[in-house]
């Protein structure tokens, strides 16, 4: 059994860890981070769930500013408001306290969960410690994003699904709601419940009467929707009063499109199914082939850790008779069918990388599980082979250790950690020179970070070509646009090289690789 100095050892080595990141982030570091920041600071502001920004158009948006959350759902906000609202301060470290506890709570919750599945001290001590070193998803998991959250609540969710009670349903629910509050594609999490409440109630009850078991299942599975609707429920009737629907209208025309780039169309009506059945069966089938191999290559190289996920099949198949493993396994392949399928593009491009998070806990017990598979047959070979295998654990850490410092190196340390933040103060101070008004609205890449960085409002540059861009900025009076070396659309190249041959445009200057124009049609 885990005593109380594992514990603390397990806490005190996550919070060096997790000190560590913090310290070298002084901003969100990309799109998704920056606008869930963005967004706590509206709530902490008291402005309520409003954009003052623009990042796509998929809703139709009459104007600035604009009903929050038509895409991305509001949790990761919701809790950076909390931290900003608790120390009085609009910033971003009191925005990340929320996410910094999770994380810290995370190799804690992580070791029970082995505990409870091994019955061993030795491999719950190794999942703790795999848990704070979560390799590709350590730079992620004390900014302003779900990445904390969906570990802390999937080591949660794994935890409770043991032996059915009313209670645990009911917190079934719960945590399938903050998953889904987190993240659109999170609603998945409510059928998945009631699937696991329902078979657990009738693998539990086998003795009973086949009518006492489904009273109990339709029991279990009333208390998930419960649960479920007590976290979902207010923001279900916001969505409804806010766009007329109660899912994210942002969502919707997203499974017909052909390349992730359209997300930023300003036309989303023209993506419907018949226009991805125009495209023809056998090339739409070929985009999610596509999307199913590399969600599957993330899979391995990420979630598994490069080397390690053979051992998590490995160790799922010495504990495949457990329900939580034989559920974590339907789960997580349900996931990659639904996301690879449904949003092939986005899903490539961080969604499966994201809502998988949430599968991260089990896999943190099932790596030293199939690491002692491995030791123990080593043992039962030659005698020189017993010597290697006492030494594997502790290889297996090295490696772990080694490759979480070099991929924050790489990601954190060599990239900055910024994706335009500090470029956007720079070329906001520019335009003030240049005769910018504080009300005057900027097109960029990025326009949640250039929001939090500046406090001007903005939208993002459109998909599609020089007509579409000028048709943008005359609907939301974008006076100036900024194009970036590594962020322009190909059919913007042109302009992005030859600024001073279009007449719409003015070319101002020039900061670093960024190009910053003025259109001449803005009001």
């Amino acid at each position: 059994m885990l005593k109380r100095r594992d514990y603390l050892f397990l806490a005190v080595a996550t919070a060096i860890v997790v000190l560590v990141i913090v310290a070298l982030q002084p901003v969100p570091g990309y799109m998704d981070a920056d606008y869930y920041y963005a967004g706590g600071t509206q709530l902490a502001q008291g402005k309520g769930f409003s954009d003052p920004f623009l990042w796509n158009y998929l809703d139709l948006p009459e104007g600035i500013p604009h009903p929050s959350n038509s895409y991305w759902n509001p949790l990761a906000s919701m809790i950076a408001a909390g931290g900003m609202i608790l120390t009085g301060k609009i910033n971003f470290l009191s925005a990340r306290i929320g996410f910094i506890l999770m994380a810290l709570m995370v190799p804690l919750v992580v070791a029970a969960l082995s505990q409870r599945i091994t019955h061993r001290r030795d491999l719950a001590l190794i999942s703790g410690i795999l848990a704070i070193f979560p390799g590709y998803y350590l730079p992620f998991v004390v900014t302003t994003d779900n990445y904390s959250l969906y570990l802390l609540v999937g080591a949660l969710y794994f935890l409770l699904l043991t032996r059915l009670t009313a209670p645990k349903s009911f917190l079934l629910g719960s945590l399938a709601g903050l998953l889904n509050l987190a993240r659109g594609d999170g609603l998945l999490w409510l059928p998945l419940t009631l699937f696991a409440v329902t078979v657990l109630a009738f693998r539990e009850y086998q003795a009973e009467v086949p009518w006492a078991r489904l009273r109990r299942s339709v029991l279990s599975a009333s208390l998930v929707l419960v649960g479920y609707l007590l976290v979902m429920g207010a923001w279900l009737g916001r969505d409804l009063v806010a766009f007329g629907t109660l899912l994210p209208p942002g969502s919707k025309p997203v499974p017909w499109m052909t390349s992730y780039s359209q997300i930023y169309t300003f036309t989303p009506g023209q993506y419907t199914f018949q226009s991805l059945l125009a495209n023809g069966w056998l090339a739409i089938l070929k985009m999610r082939a596509k999307a199913f191999w590399q969600n599957l290559s993330t899979a391995f190289l990420a979630q598994g850790m490069v080397f390690l996920f053979p051992l998590v099949v490995i160790g799922a198949w010495k504990v495949r008779k457990l329900f939580v493993v034989q559920f974590g396994a339907l789960g997580w392949f349900i996931l990659l069918l639904a996301e690879s399928l449904l949003f092939p593009f986005a899903s490539v491009n961080g969604g499966f990388f994201h809502a998988g998070t949430v599968f991260q806990p089990l896999m943190f017990v099932l790596i030293p599980l199939g690491l002692d598979v491995l030791v123990n047959r080593l043992r039962e070979m030659k005698h020189s082979l017993r010597q290697v295998s006492v030494l594997l654990p502790a290889v297996l850490l090295i490696f772990v250790i080694s490759l979480n410092v070099m991929l924050v190196k790489i990601r954190v340390i060599d990239s900055g950690w910024n994706e335009g933040e500090y470029l956007y103060q720079t070329a906001d101070q520019f335009l003030v020179e240049q005769g910018a008004r504080p009300q005057d609205v900027v097109m960029v890449r990025n326009p949640p970070a250039y929001y939090i960085m500046t406090g001007r409002s903005t939208i993002s540059i459109p998909y599609g070509d020089l007509e579409t861009l000028l048709a943008a900025s005359r609907k939301y009076n974008a006076g100036y646009i900024i194009l970036e070396r590594d962020g322009t659309p190909k059919s913007l190249i042109d302009l992005y090289n030859h600024p001073n041959d279009y007449p719409d445009f003015a070319y101002l200057g020039a900061i670093g690789d960024s190009r910053i124009l003025l259109i001449k049609s803005a009001p």
